[in-house]
């Protein structure tokens, strides 16, 4: 009696084969800016995996609020990297990333100063404020000077396209709102 051959399966990659791998960019242009340079990443590595990658790298603990953009198209927890790029990616991709909410700890917040832990000072603009756990008001635009601004309603288009994830209705929806705001 013989024995049918032992041939590994023909789905399996060698865990070097460069036919399967790609370079990742993460890159965040809004706060926390965010350049992160992944090599060699695997194909099959998912959305969620570099949502994680991203949440070490900012200080947060948790994935919440980090939403990771291929096309300016926010990208399922669930996909691939090769599912959402397609075969006709070359061997590097950028994805864009968008921090909303509570996705940032406060020491990413802080940027160049640093944040209140238990009743330390928190430096923010270089104005010293003590206090526990306290968070310094907002500084910069406000009001009429936020409307008036070109970032403000680049943002309310990325949000709306978030949670809307239907281009055409998110433009609809911006331009009423804009039309409203500039005819008011």
């Amino acid at each position: 009696m013989q024995l049918p051959s032992q041939q590994p399966p023909s789905n399996t990659f060698p865990a070097n084969d460069k036919e399967n791998t790609i370079s990742i960019t993460l890159r965040s242009l809004k706060s926390p800016p965010l350049n992160l340079q992944l090599p060699s990443q695997s194909r099959t590595t998912s959305i969620f995996e570099l949502k994680q990658r991203v949440a070490k790298e900012i200080g947060s603990e948790s994935t919440e609020g980090i939403k990771v953009l291929y096309a300016r198209k926010p990208c399922s927890d669930s996909k691939t990297v090769g599912e959402v790029v397609g075969d006709e990616a070359g061997k590097e991709v950028e994805f864009g990333v968008m921090v909303v909410g509570g996705g940032v700890s406060a020491a990413v917040t802080a940027g160049a100063g640093s944040a209140s832990v238990g009743g330390e000072d928190v430096k923010m603009g270089g104005v010293a404020k003590e206090g526990k756990g306290e968070v310094p008001a907002a500084q910069g635009q406000s009001g009429e000077e936020v409307l008036g601004s070109a970032e403000f309603w680049d943002d309310l288009k990325g949000w709306l396209m978030q949670r809307v994830r239907d281009e055409r209705k998110a433009d609809e929806v911006w331009s009423l709102f804009k039309r409203g705001w500039d005819e008011r």
